[in-house]
């Protein structure tokens, strides 16, 4: 359906034929059955899969390797057996190796590596860099001229501006190769990720054999702790789940079964199939191998990382623009230089001096020309990036890649994940409901600090709970209500094979909770605490389980018998609210667990709906008195079933949990809105939770309140797409298709786009974005390696405040830019005046090589640290497009270029023609005034009349500034002039 995806179709011509291809139209027999090679057509003359069939449809469609089969939805696993050609009994080794030969080794076909000088390369490849370079060529040319020349002062010049200029660029492309350490390595990580060992079955017996030897149509065997060695479709399921969070976004462990799902199911969905790299956590199960190396859905995935082309950041434009610009006003001084030189006033005086004029009036320009290159430019940009990289580092955003901090300042979309990005990624109990009372539980995390208040003391009643209290109403439970919550979440606390862990962390300089166990049974333990059970260990070895019943999702409950304080039992159940309901007889009444009444089966399922529209997860817990004479040392589900008349189930209560929002979030998510960044969440959850939770972190509003799936964009055309990105803010069960076709979407819209991911499946969008950000506390390898900026805390927060920060980096930027091309023009216009009037040089080229390096590059530096406009976060983002230098900023800086200039000028005349000069006494400078008529024209000085000032003149270092011809006052005599105009 999102095969004319845009960006799919750039790639769809790129060949995706890794592994060796026989011939076409061949066939193997395998164990008597005619076995079709995957990789060839199945009609002799067609073309094999492109690289189209590959990224959009993937594992969907066997990888691109099996046509049209589509393995989650074949009906049963002999039909997988039949397509694959093979029986249950497996492979023998011979059909295995004529396998591996078609298909090729179960590993990914890693990338080109970039070479050293690749990589050099790419960092030189500037326009301002090369301006450097030619630069340091002609200087390097002027230096072995001129000392050929016997004119050693003005060689040492040319070498001195040689060595300035190789300098800035070897800081440049050192800072830039340290900082940025950008080599593709996204594939590495996903290859250490792969299994090394894998159990199969291989001319039937079980064997263990490398990972990478597998073969579609192996039978493979799956056991709690291993990592799926390759993508399979499951047969002989024995209660496994299945942790794929890092492939498809889902925080929960999977529970997989054998039953087949619609064709057009999305990744998160295909219970029926095990991917290659995730991990089983609990139980076993055998699989057919359905695809390998880069026909797995990890592979796939790498193919989009190393096919996603990086998007060039609006920084490197500009930087290429001004460059650009520069190499052109370069151009044009020189030509103009020559000209003035070789028609101007310069002509006379090189012919008096025995010149050639053309030759003195092009090296003028060439000098001329190398002096108003900004050398300092590149360097000060490195470095106020790198300034903004530090602060970053300080609000844990951990910068990758230099350009990409002033680019953060331009976002105007942040796509980020929910869980441990929006959310805490710690499974919490919110509220709490009996049959007498609601109560809002706070604290958020596992961490057990938080406290109980009611939220409505109406008893149960045929109509249910409708609606619930404003906040407003709430108050703190009695002691009575806080006595009955305890001893609810006790019967939570017993039933659970769960533990809530405190660990120290940093060095001893911090304590975390943590949890061993499943997400939603830490979240009661964590509430049990809150409520006053300090130890768990003593509560289990008070009450020790004497039986237990494991949760199933064939049953949905878990449940456990233990002694009542008495000499009977009880039997504590915790499990699916709506599943509870049907078991239990009776409720508790009030806040007493000793009072009971008849269940109230209305009220309980209205508060279950109503809690559950609000992307709650209910459980019910719930008791009930054990027979004497059972024996439950070892109980199976069906002694709760079937004696389901027998044993009297009592309601106790219903908790609702949730991965809860992080505090911060909800303000930093208003700041970004102020801002005029809007916030999306993109999520593997179900539609009903990220809705939910869009509400709660106020990214879903009146405006934007829908959510679409994963599966509704793959059947929207582009048209579509671009435009329900614009409305809406939510999306939930997100593919890593997905999340490229949204991104893509947003920059079709001009919109500067982030997106945020941990997982594998986060990686191709990372690397498309505008910004991509990794977790660094939960993101793989994979996610960070494909980023442009990680996170060390994992938070959102961060985010905007990097926003913050970039915005701050780019205004400084751009003062200091600015600063130093306005001085540039000043360095210009001083020069074109000089020439234009006739007077001697008035700055050397190795002056004006120190203006540009040394007078300019600190004070530009020093407005890197300029701190943020106090209103930085309430002004929209400036436009993609927009130019650090306009035609108006241009014509001030003119302005200001062209007073430059004429004071410049001025003051070198001005220590010629005058005694004093701004109240300064010049008098006893040792200088002799001329006339303006006589600078102008100083080339005809051997033909003055009467013309004879002081050969020799003091400095204020002690030293004398000495020549032996009147003529040479006009230059070796202008050393002051000179330093009055610098």
């Amino acid at each position: 359906a999102s095969s004319h995806r845009s960006f799919f179709s750039d790639i769809a011509g790129a060949s995706i034929d890794m592994m060796p291809r026989p011939m076409m139209g061949m066939a193997d027999t395998l164990s008597g059955r005619s076995y079709q090679n995957p990789n060839q057509s199945i009609r002799a003359g067609e073309a094999g899969p492109s690289a189209l069939d590959v990224v959009s449809e993937g594992t969907v469609h066997g990888g691109g390797a099996f046509g049209d089969v589509t393995w989650h939805s074949l009906a049963t696993i002999d039909d997988v057996c039949s397509h694959m050609g093979i029986t249950k009994d497996g492979l023998t080794t011979s059909e295995a190796e004529n396998r591996l030969q078609i298909h090729g080794a179960n590993k990914l076909t890693p990338p080109k590596k970039e070479s050293f000088l690749h990589k050099l390369f790419r960092h030189m490849n500037s326009i301002l860099i090369y301006i450097l370079i030619v630069a340091a060529v002609l200087s390097l040319y002027f230096a072995i001229s001129k000392g050929q020349e016997g004119k050693a002062n003005e060689s040492i010049d040319s070498w001195a501006e040689f060595a300035l200029i190789v300098l800035v660029i070897i800081i440049n492309v050192v800072i830039g190769l340290v900082q940025e350490g950008s080599a593709e390595k996204s594939a590495e990580a996903l290859k250490s990720m792969l299994s090394a060992k894998a159990t199969a079955l291989r001319d039937g017996e079980r064997v263990s054999l490398e990972a990478e030897l597998l073969v579609p149509g192996d039978v493979i065997y799956l056991k709690s702790g291993d990592r799926v060695p390759a993508d399979c479709r499951l047969f002989d399921v024995r209660k496994i789940q299945i942790q794929e969070a890092m492939l498809t976004g889902e925080s929960n462990d999977v529970k997989k079964n054998t039953d087949a799902v619609d064709v057009n199911t999305g990744l998160a969905d295909r219970k029926c199939i095990a991917y290659s790299a995730t991990t089983v956590t609990t139980g076993e199960a055998a699989g057919v191998v359905i695809a390998t190396g880069d026909n797995a859905e990890i592979g796939r995935i790498n193919k989009l990382v190393s096919t996603v082309e990086e998007t060039r950041t609006n920084l490197l434009v500009q930087m290429d623009y001004i460059g650009l610009w520069i190499s052109i006003f370069v151009g044009v001084v020189a030509v103009a230089t020559f000209l003035l030189g070789f028609f101007g006033p310069y002509s006379t005086v090189w012919s008096g001096l025995g010149k050639t004029v053309w030759q003195e009036a092009f090296k003028n320009a060439i000098a001329v020309a190398v002096a108003i290159i900004p050398e300092g430019l590149p360097a000060v940009v490195t470095i106020a990036l790198a300034l903004g990289v530090s602060a970053m580092a300080k609000q844990n955003a951990i910068i990758r890649k230099l350009p990409c901090v002033e680019t953060l300042g331009s976002l105007t979309v942040i796509n980020s994940d929910k869980t441990g990005t929006l959310t805490k990624n710690e499974m919490t109990v919110v509220k709490i409901q009996t049959a007498a009372s609601l109560f809002r539980v706070t604290g958020v995390g596992y961490e057990p600090k938080g406290d109980f208040f009611v939220m409505s003391n109406s008893s149960s009643s045929s109509t249910g709970p409708s609606s619930e209290p404003a906040a407003a109403d709430e108050k703190p439970v009695s002691e009575q209500q806080h006595h009955f919550i305890k001893e609810m979440l006790t019967v939570g606390a017993l039933c659970n094979n769960s533990n809530l862990v405190k660990k120290t962390v940093t060095a001893g300089r911090k304590e975390r909770w943590e949890a061993a166990g499943m997400p939603t049974e830490v979240a009661i333990l964590t509430a049990a605490r809150k409520a006053g059970i300090e130890s768990l260990k003593d509560l289990n070895e008070e009450r020790p389980k004497l039986g237990v019943i494991p949760f199933e999702s064939e049953h949905k409950f878990m449940a456990t018998v233990h002694n009542d304080g008495g000499s009977g039992r009880v039997m504590m159940m915790k499990g699916a609210a709506d599943r509870m309901i049907d078991l239990c007889k009776t409720q508790v009444i009030g806040d007493d667990m000793a009072t009971v009444g008849a269940l109230d089966r209305d009220f309980w399922q209205s508060a279950v709906s109503r809690m559950a529209s609000q992307g709650l997860r209910v459980l019910a817990l719930c008791t009930a008195p054990i027979p004497a004479k059972d024996d439950v040392t070892d109980l199976e589900p069906s002694y709760v079933t079937k004696n389901k008349g027998k044993l009297t189930f009592t309601m106790v209560g219903l908790v609702a949990i949730l991965d809860p929002p992080r505090d911060e979030c909800i303000d930093a998510i208003k700041e970004a809105s102020t801002a005029g960044i809007t916030v999306k969440m993109i999520t593997g959850d179900h539609a009903q939770t990220a809705l939910s939770i869009g509400r709660t972190l106020g990214i879903a509003d009146d405006e934007h309140d829908q959510v679409y799936t994963g599966p509704q964009l793959d059947m929207m055309t582009d048209e579509e797409l671009n435009e329900v990105v614009l409305k809406c803010n939510v999306f939930a069960r997100a593919s890593p298709e997905n999340k490229i076709q949204i991104v893509q979407a947003l920059q079709v819209n001009r919109e500067i786009a982030s997106m945020t991911g941990d997982g594998v499946n986060d990686a191709p969008a990372l690397k498309l974005a505008d910004i991509g950000v990794a977790m660094g506390i939960a993101g793989t390898e994979v996610a960070k390696e494909a980023s442009d900026m990680v996170l060390a805390d994992d938070n959102f927060n961060s985010i905007v405040a990097a926003v913050a920060e970039g915005r701050s980096i780019y205004n400084n930027m751009k003062a200091f830019i600015r600063y130093m091309i306005s001085s540039n023009i000043g360095e210009v216009a001083s020069i074109f005046i000089t020439a234009a009037l006739g007077f001697p040089e008035g700055l050397i080229p190795v002056q004006l090589l120190w203006v540009n390096l040394v007078t300019d590059g600190p004070p530009a530096t020093a407005l890197g640290f300029n701190p943020p406009d106090l209103d930085i976060m309430r002004k929209p983002p400036r436009r993609s497009d927009d130019s650090l230098i306009t035609p108006w900023v241009f014509f001030r800086y003119m302005v200001v270029g062209m007073y430059v200039g004429f004071a410049t000028v001025g003051a070198f005349a001005a220590w010629y023609t005058s005694t004093n000069f701004m109240g300064i006494d010049l008098s006893g400078d040792g200088h002799t005034p001329i006339s303006m008529e006589q600078l102008m024209t100083w080339g005809e000085c051997e033909s003055w009349k009467g013309f004879s000032p002081s050969l020799s003149y003091s400095t204020s270092g002690g030293g004398r500034v000495s020549f032996s011809t009147p003529c040479e006052y006009f230059t070796v005599g202008k050393a002051k002039a000179s330093t009055l105009s610098l």
